[in-house]
């Protein structure tokens, strides 16, 4: 049961990228999947479902950067856990090309699922990790703005993060951010 519903979700995901969530519907997921909607209302009872389901992980990737930063002990591992959801990013494009594809259906998605409450915990912990990881003012302005350069890429340049070269791409971040920062360009934490 757990291989269906992937398989749904990959081929969801795919015309959502290609089609657009309300270019598609639900006859022709299950038709290129050769199920019956009826089959496919087994495992999703609504497109809505669907596309929960597939901006779900991104809920993940942003539990555990803030993880990251939380646990960050100054600039350079604040650095490093800028790296790593930059990492995520190119490792999660589909996701990325999925949400700039379907902007306006899932940031209405989200404003119905997503509490006031859940997103400005967001930001106190971000706060909260700048504050432990240095009592230095400059660092402290320059940690917050590395954070918004790489969360605000994907709001300010989506084609650019679905087109670039993502290796390419993926250094020249980390070297932004690192700039930011005011950091060497020399260290590296490794991916994963």
């Amino acid at each position: 049961m757990n291989d269906t519903r992937e398989r749904i979700l990959a081929v969801a995901q795919e015309l959502f990228i290609e089609q657009g969530y309300d270019g598609t519907s639900l006859r022709e997921i299950a038709d290129r999947l050769g199920f019956t909607k009826a089959a496919l209302y087994y495992h999703f009872h609504s497109k809505d479902d669907i596309l929960v389901a597939l901006i779900e992980p991104g809920t993940g990737l942003v539990g555990e950067f803030l993880e990251r930063l939380t646990a960050a002990d100054g600039v350079e591992a604040w650095a490093d856990a800028l790296a790593w959801i930059i990492d995520q990013m190119f490792d999660h494009l589909e996701f990325f090309k999925l949400i700039e594809r379907n902007r306006n259906t899932v940031v209405a998605l989200h404003e119905h699922l997503q509490s006031l409450t859940e997103h400005l915990d967001m930001h106190v912990r971000v706060e909260e990790a700048v504050r432990r990881a240095t009592s230095d003012l400059r660092e402290q302005v320059r940690m917050v703005a590395a954070v918004g350069a790489v969360t605000g890429f994907d709001d300010w340049a989506p084609r650019l993060l679905a087109e670039a070269p993502p290796d390419q791409l993926r250094a020249e971040l980390i070297a932004a951010t690192r700039d930011v920062l005011e950091l060497s360009a020399g260290h590296r934490q490794p991916t994963g």
